[in-house]
């Protein structure tokens, strides 16, 4: 009895291809400084998840409350919980899914005319950080595990990232601070809330919280350092938070 032969039981099996692999996202744990989780956590709007919502659009906070100053044992700070009755604008844009880009501005002086509230950079966003020498923040004792790790890229500093569930969000990355002193702080930075719609079904933030920690000076010195002693300047380690009763309504400062 003859048997019968497949014309393809011969040929190599068809080996599906690997997926590409997804950018890594550094782990908050291991990316932000523990005190700064911590103080977020402990008041219980730290929001963690693999599913945050869309936050892409422009939000004003009419003004905001510097509602926490937490210090390291060495500070000298002199800031103290405060009202600022300026206006803050917030621009998320370009989210996917872990990643996105954030800008901040605050208008100073004439209407329509406003200052970068953090780095002035040369593209529409500032939420850029370090594009070289990032050995001055990861060679720092002070910089989180991640830094220390094989696990970092410089490329990492140039995105923020977006975690949580449902409507709730967490946004953490670091940015340089531009400031009339010229030091240049690198602070760790994360951002808090809830997506909601008003009346009019515009998307709004509630229950916004920021939170920095600063970390290094970047543009350091003797007389950065005399200020930071006398207590103008925040000293590495302090952590700053705000929070905005009121919900973000869409506003942008490109109107």
């Amino acid at each position: 009895m003859s048997s019968c032969k497949k014309d393809n039981d011969n040929e190599t099996p068809i080996i599906p291809d690997e997926p590409s692999p997804a950018y890594s996202i550094p782990p908050i744990d291991e990316y932000i400084p523990q005190r700064l989780i911590h103080l977020f956590d402990s008041i219980g709007v730290l929001h963690r998840g693999n599913q945050p919502p869309s936050i892409i659009g422009n939000f004003m906070a009419e003004s905001i409350n510097m509602l926490i100053i937490n210090k390291v044992q060495e500070s000298n700070y002199l800031g103290a919980p405060a009202s600022i009755p300026n206006p803050f604008y917030y621009e998320f844009k370009e989210q996917e899914t872990n990643t996105l880009h954030v800008s901040f501005k605050t208008p100073k002086g004439t209407p329509g005319q406003y200052d970068y509230f953090l780095e002035k950079s040369d593209t529409d966003s500032t939420y850029l950080r370090f594009k070289e020498n990032t050995e001055l923040f990861t060679d720092n004792p002070i910089a989180p595990p991640y830094f220390k790790s094989s696990k970092f890229k410089a490329e990492d500093f140039r995105h923020a990232y977006i975690m949580g569930s449902g409507d709730y969000f967490t946004v953490y990355f670091y940015e340089i601070r531009d400031i009339s002193s010229g030091a240049l702080p690198l602070n760790a930075i994360l951002i808090s809330g809830k997506m909601a719609t008003d009346a009019e079904g515009d998307p709004v933030i509630e229950d916004f919280w920021y939170g920095t920690e600063n970390m290094t000076y970047t543009n350091g010195g003797p007389n950065i350092n005399q200020i930071i002693q006398l207590g103008f300047l925040p000293h590495p380690g302090d952590i700053i938070v705000f929070n905005n009763t009121n919900s973000l309504t869409p506003g942008s400062y490109n109107k």
